[in-house]
């Protein structure tokens, strides 16, 4: 078993996850996280200014205007003590972010550790011709995977794109495409928009302006205290 897919299990066993995604009804569970998206303070984590325009814009655009948020970026501070008081508090919150994997694997521990409840967990590296991405969510979580899939779809640069659900017993769905087009930070839009709502379209509007490129390696995070 590879540290990512163990990090995963780790985090959602740890508050019974794999029990309500095997009894659970899909659509419960998913009208249930949508419940908790238009309500749930929010803490956004972005790992510099391309990561905020993109990512954060796009977990911002698909929550409501009464949601309490709070932004985070981790090239100007460390966000451990954030984060670790965040999972001390004992009130419902959710930890939604895309940092470089160094502090994505930092803070998946964390919250290993002290029992939150992870339900998305994706390693991506881009660089100026591909991406590639390999995630693993839970049920609740399964749209946010497809979201991201045929957003990669409709890029221009080629891309590998794997998503497993452990608790599903369903073939991972894996996808790639060999192109020539530049690589773009939209895809990183439209995943933190699909995080927070699997099912709805992005807003143009919310995308950045000008398509800058993003690469590095980075960890996304759903993480629910």
């Amino acid at each position: 078993m590879n540290p990512k897919r163990r990090s995963f299990l780790k985090g959602a066993l740890a508050t019974g996850a794999a029990g309500s995604a095997m009894l659970g009804s899909a659509g419960l569970a998913q009208a249930a996280m949508q419940m908790k998206t238009n309500s749930m303070p929010t803490l956004i984590l972005a790992s510099d200014a391309a990561v905020e325009a993109s990512f954060a814009a796009g977990v911002k655009a698909a929550l409501s205007g009464s949601t309490e948020v709070t932004l985070l970026r981790t090239d100007r501070i460390s966000p451990l003590t954030t984060v670790q008081k965040a999972l001390q508090s004992k009130r419902p919150m959710r930890l939604v972010g895309m940092v470089d994997d160094a502090t994505g694997e930092l803070l998946t521990a964390m919250a290993r550790s002290a029992g939150a409840r992870m339900t998305w967990l994706g390693q991506h590296a881009a660089d100026a011709s591909q991406t590639r991405h390999q995630v693993i969510s839970g049920q609740t979580a399964m749209g946010s995977a497809l979201a991201l899939g045929e957003q990669l779809q409709q890029d221009a640069a080629g891309f590998r794109f794997k998503a497993e659900q452990p608790f599903a017993n369903k073939t991972a769905l894996e996808l790639s495409a060999a192109r020539s087009g530049t690589t773009s930070c939209h895809w990183a839009a439209h995943l933190g928009h699909a995080l927070m709502q699997p099912n709805a379209p992005v807003d143009a509007a919310y995308l950045p302006a000008q398509s800058k490129r993003l690469e590095g390696r980075f960890v996304s995070f759903v993480i629910e205290v």
